[in-house]
This record gives structure tokens, C-alpha cells and sequence, in this order.
């Protein structure tokens, strides 16, 4: 019989290979590049890990057993085979340790949100219900200073990140943080179709019609006070098409 801790860090597990095989069904991967991390229980029943993929295994491929854990300390993989990749340890481990209640950090390059962070001002626009709900949520790192193990990076992100659900990264990505693995999935994924709206929107070359802060910071409150319950069953509706599909991905 499995102890309390085994328990939540499997079901840990699971949610973060759900995510991770999300992304690639919704074509939001790169390869095996980017990286989702998730806080859970060690499994010993000491302390914490930082679940992550070893780098190497493509997102359609991730299972739950194959994450590795990383000691919040020592930053060395205590569970499971491989590596973390140097620059996702650095940057998820910094946002970590300055933000205590973040459970959860997700980094991608989704199309149109990258193409959005390789604009000169790169802001989300309020022209539409899905971005909306990120009305005040949004912060902006306009510093690129190369990869996250060059120079500072990792102190600045985790800067940048405080107070804010998702970062973009210009000239590079987006990163979200939360209290769970279904609620960063369900905002970066609806951060993407608000960017994808907002660059579509651009393409036409017309005027675009920018909703007002009382009705953008309306919707933002809605999503505040009722997005949670439709978060947490994005990731399970996600769970139940992997489970007809791509099953293996609880082993």
C-alpha cells in the first residue's frame, strides 16, 4: 500500500504528464525543448521534489513514471533516471524559492504568443473575452540577455513573474506560474488563442477595438472568482481524450 506522500506525488505525476502530452496535442510543443515543472511530496516522505521532464524524451512519449524529482535543495535528481536541462532548473527553482505558494511553473514557445514576444511592444491588447481575462495579469520581460544560465536571467524572471500569471519573454516565450498544474496548463493554453486572436486581428491592418478597463478588469474578476472549477476540468477533460488516445501516459 502506497503512503499519503507516495499518493500525491503519483497523482503529482500523472497531472504533469497530462500536461505535458496536452501540449503536444494542442501543438504547442518544440521538440524537447521547453519545460513544465510541477512542486509535489518526495516520495521517501521527506520534503518536496520538483517534478520535470529528463531531458531528452518528447512531450508525446512522457509518462508519469518518467519524470524525474529534484531535490528543492541540493537541486540533484532523487527520483527517477536522467536530467534536468541546466537552463529549467535554474529558472524554475528561482521562481520557487521567491514565491512559496507557486506550486507549479510552465515555459513554452506557443506560435503566436512567441510572435507576440518578438514584437517591439509586445503588450496584449484588450480586444476580446480571451484576453480579457488576463487583464492585469500579464508581465512583460523586454531583457533578453540570452539563455536563462547567462548571466542573471533566473533572479530577473523570478522578478518579473511576482504577482502576474503569465510572463512574456521578449524575444523568446511565454512562462506561466500558479497554484496548480491545471490552472498554468488552462492559462497558457487561452493565453496562446489570445494571442493567436490579437495577431490575426493585426493582419487585417484595421483599427482594432479595444474594450475599456472597467469591462476588460470585469471579465478578469469572473475568471478570478469562477475560472478555477473550469481549470482544473480543462486538465481533466484533457486526461479522459488521453485516456482514449495515448492512455500510457498515467504508467
Amino acid at each position: 500500500m502506497m503512503t499519503e506522500a507516495e499518493l500525491a506525488n503519483r497523482h503529482a505525476r500523472e497531472d504533469l504528464a497530462a500536461c505535458y502530452r496536452g501540449m503536444d496535442y494542442y501543438g504547442l510543443g518544440e521538440g524537447i525543448c521547453n519545460h513544465l515543472s510541477l512542486r509535489a511530496p518526495a516520495r521517501s516522505g521527506k520534503g518536496e521534489v520538483m517534478l520535470l521532464v529528463p531531458y531528452g524524451i518528447h512531450w508525446s512519449q512522457m509518462t508519469a513514471s518518467s519524470l524525474i524529482g529534484i531535490d528543492m535543495e541540493t537541486q540533484e535528481v532523487v527520483e527517477g533516471k536522467g536530467n534536468g536541462e541546466e537552463n529549467a532548473v535554474s529558472a524554475h527553482l528561482s521562481i520557487y524559492k521567491a514565491m512559496k505558494d507557486v506550486r507549479c511553473v510552465m515555459h513554452i514557445h506557443p506560435p503566436y504568443a512567441t510572435a507576440l514576444s518578438c514584437l517591439k511592444e509586445p503588450w496584449l491588447k484588450m480586444i476580446h473575452q480571451t484576453c480579457m481575462r488576463f487583464y492585469g495579469k500579464v508581465g512583460y520581460d523586454l531583457q533578453f540577455g540570452g539563455t536563462v544560465a547567462m548571466g542573471n536571467e533566473s533572479t530577473r524572471l523570478a522578478d518579473k513573474m511576482a504577482g502576474r500569471q503569465i510572463l512574456v519573454m521578449g524575444n523568446h516565450g511565454i512562462m506561466g506560474i500558479g497554484k496548480s498544474a491545471g490552472e498554468v496548463f488552462d492559462n497558457l493554453y487561452y493565453f496562446e488563442r489570445a494571442a493567436m486572436i490579437q495577431m490575426l486581428a493585426d493582419a487585417t491592418g484595421k483599427e482594432l477595438a479595444v474594450a475599456s478597463n472597467e469591462v476588460a478588469q470585469g471579465v478578469a474578476e469572473y475568471t478570478d472568482n469562477y475560472g478555477d472549477s473550469f481549470k482544473i476540468d480543462h486538465l481533466e477533460a484533457l486526461k479522459k481524450v488521453l485516456e482514449r488516445k495515448e492512455p500510457n501516459f498515467r504508467l
